[in-house]
């Protein structure tokens, strides 16, 4: 994988993200703060499908389609 290191730095940002909103329902904070980050999160997933998708298929995986 070529940018492997882009991508495991996407995901620790989305699990901090994932901490975060965990923590915004524990203290009960305001719904505004829990949707910004929840877009946060969104929009980190997008960036690591568009990542995935851009990159080369190995033969095994070409071979399972």
């Amino acid at each position: 994988m070529r940018n492997r290191n882009l991508l495991n730095n996407k995901l620790d940002n989305l699990e901090a993200i994932l901490t975060t909103l965990q923590q915004i329902v524990n203290r009960q904070a305001p719904i505004e703060t829990y949707k910004v980050n929840l877009g946060r999160a969104k929009g980190l997933v997008e960036d690591i499908r568009s990542m995935v998708e851009a990159e080369n298929m190995s033969p095994s995986e070409i071979n399972k389609i």
